[in-house]
This record gives structure tokens, C-alpha cells and sequence, in this order.
């Protein structure tokens, strides 16, 4: 018998297919979902919240029965961390086929910039080997690290239909 999730946070590598994946499972579970980045922006990717009050909202949402939250923002996951049921973590086998994927992206939404696409490339790049601004902060791995006993870590678009089949 499968296990029933209603408290599910999905985090990982930009350009991996969060925001995918929590609309498949929102759609096959019927649990609304939502992201981080709503609660970060007031204008998205332009103007960010208060923090207090974004804090104060997606604390609120963690308090509910039933909730996917899907983004990599962790002062927002973290309160959501040990209320879920199951932590998914999508993560690229290696930094090259990251890049390839947000050049794609990049390529196919006309909302994308060339320097966004660079400045975006750079960050995941200081992100996923602790360099740059990014030195002595935590990694996903390492975020998720602690809730090993809820994590799914799925790296390829296979593993990730595989696990939808599951439900």
C-alpha cells in the first residue's frame, strides 16, 4: 500500500521542474499547491515582500491539512520542513546538463534576458559548490540533509515519472 502524503515541499536545482511536478501532483492528489516565490515577491522576480510578513503568511499555509510548496527559498521551507509528510528533491547529475537546461528556458520564454540567463547560470553555479556569495552557506543537499527520513531525491525526468506512477 502506498503512503498518503498531504504535506509534500519540493526543492532543488533551478530549472529542474518544481513548479512541474507540484502542479502534476496538485493536479493527481488534488492538494492546492503553491511557491515559495509567491510569498517572497510582491511583484515576482521584481519587488521582495516584507520578510516578517512572507514569513508570517507561509507559516500560516504550513498550519493547514493539505499543501504542496515547491521552491528553494529555505527561510521559507524551513518552518514547512518538519510538518511535511514528504520532502522531494530534484537535483541535476552534474552542473552542465543544469546549464544546457536553463539555456533551453532561456531560449523558448521571451521574459528571459540573456543577463538573467548569466547571472542565473553564475548563482547556481556559487550555489551548488558553496563559492562566491554562496561560500559558507548551505547547500539543498545539505538543507535536506536533516529530513533523510521523508526525502526523495529524483535526478532525471524518468525518476520523477516513475514516482508519479507510484501515486
Amino acid at each position: 500500500m502506498n503512503p498518503v502524503y498531504n504535506k509534500i515541499i519540493i526543492t532543488g536545482d533551478a530549472g529542474r521542474g518544481k513548479s512541474t511536478l507540484a502542479e502534476k501532483l496538485s493536479m493527481k492528489l488534488g492538494i492546492p499547491c503553491h511557491s515559495t516565490d509567491d510569498y517572497y515577491y510582491e511583484f515576482k522576480f521584481f519587488k521582495p515582500r516584507d520578510r516578517e510578513n512572507a514569513l508570517a503568511q507561509i507559516t500560516k499555509l504550513y498550519q493547514e491539512d493539505r499543501w504542496i510548496v515547491e521552491g528553494t527559498t529555505a527561510w521559507l521551507l524551513k518552518p514547512g520542513m518538519e510538518a511535511a509528510d514528504l520532502i522531494i528533491h530534484l537535483r541535476y547529475k552534474n552542473i552542465f546538463h543544469q546549464w544546457f537546461t536553463l539555456f533551453k528556458r532561456y531560449l523558448h520564454r521571451e521574459e528571459e534576458t540573456l543577463k538573467g540567463l548569466l547571472i542565473l547560470m553564475r548563482h547556481v553555479f556559487y550555489k551548488r559548490y558553496g563559492l562566491g556569495y554562496k561560500r559558507g552557506k548551505m547547500t539543498h543537499l545539505e538543507f535536506v540533509a536533516p529530513h533523510k527520513n521523508k526525502l526523495i531525491t529524483l535526478s532525471s525526468f524518468n525518476e520523477i515519472d516513475e514516482f508519479l506512477n507510484t501515486l
